[in-house]
């Protein structure tokens, strides 16, 4: 719009020029003949010199005047329709997201139903010990890889509700949530050998439980399974009052990343190098930030120069609605 007003003042422009100049032209046998008889006379205003300089500038006057409307009107409609687009745009792409969303939560959701009755059907036979002792390995390794695909659907789940944005505030802490996962990976911890430290003062947060201890249990699953035997996982939390917002910081040992690969594996489905990510869906990290992002908070992630990462997460004390 605003190049096709550009192009019309230009047209406007020299079609006014040419006209002046063969208005001039005409005017100049008057100009010449008036100076001849008036040469000894003072040029006043009614003199034709002094006529065609009016017409002039009465002509451009009036053009710039015609082009600066024509412009303004061009570029009010440039602007509206632009507004217009854009917002059919921007709300298509909404729509897309939502559906994709209710379709991952939806399927996810379908899913868990079968995995249930599988893990049943793997589960009583080897607690009752009718399953054949050459059939034991093939069974737990179903049971394992069962485990797997539970814990991916929880993801997805996790992943959709915390990018839809549909939280249910409530009171919890950090810390509290830290020791739960803790527990949970406890026998992970003492396979591996692993030296944990925690130092869990009270870190208040306001936000959706369940997500929040997902997001808490994804950080400590993550520095506990991608570590190196007997090595170490560090785990600490803390609340700033004088900024309102609480942190969790977990670091641990494992396999050298550079900045890229740690960066990249916020990314879905990314597990970074094969040996530093045996086992996992590759969406853990990605569920923490969309869960921080949810609560309007932020997650950050460096590798650390002997090997392993380190992990930031700062969140609000008070509701994401306040």
């Amino acid at each position: 719009m605003l190049l096709a007003g550009g192009v019309l003042l230009a047209l406007n422009w020299l079609s006014v020029r040419q006209v002046i100049g063969a208005r001039g032209q005409s005017l100049v046998p008057l100009l010449d003949s008036a100076q001849t008889a008036t040469a000894s006379v003072p040029a006043t205003p009614s003199t034709p010199a002094h006529a065609f300089d009016s017409f002039e500038s009465a002509v451009l006057d009036d053009l710039l005047l015609r082009s600066g409307i024509t412009l303004v009107l061009l570029t009010v409609c440039a602007a509206f329709l632009g507004r217009r687009l854009a917002g059919r745009s921007i709300g298509r792409l909404e729509k897309a997201y939502a559906a994709q969303r209710v379709f991952t939560a939806q399927a996810s959701h379908e899913l868990r139903t079968p995995l249930t009755l599988q893990r049943t059907a793997l589960e009583v036979p080897l607690a009752q010990g009718r399953v054949p002792a050459d059939l034991q390995p093939a069974l737990h390794r179903a049971l394992a890889a069962t485990t797997r695909s539970e814990e991916l659907i929880s993801s997805l789940l996790a992943l959709a509700k915390g990018e839809s944005g549909t939280l249910h505030p409530t009171r919890t802490d950090l810390g509290r949530l830290v020791a739960s996962a803790l527990t949970d990976v406890g026998q992970d911890i003492e396979t591996l050998g692993l030296q944990v430290r925690s130092n869990l003062a009270p870190a208040p947060v306001e936000g959706d439980a369940p997500l929040l201890a997902q997001l808490v249990s994804n950080i400590v699953i993550n520095a506990v399974r991608h570590n190196l035997p007997h090595g170490q996982v560090h785990i600490a939390t803390r609340h700033d009052r004088a900024v309102g917002r609480s942190r969790l910081i977990v670091s641990n040992t494992g396999a050298v990343l550079d900045d890229a690969t740690t960066a990249d594996l916020f990314t879905p489905f990314r597990r970074g190098t094969p040996r530093s990510a045996p086992r996992g869906s590759g969406l853990g990290l990605s569920v923490v930030k969309a869960v921080a992002e949810a609560h309007r908070g932020t997650v950050e992630a460096q590798p650390r120069a002997d090997g392993g990462m380190e992990i930031h997460v700062s969140l609000p004390d008070r509701s994401v609605s306040a």
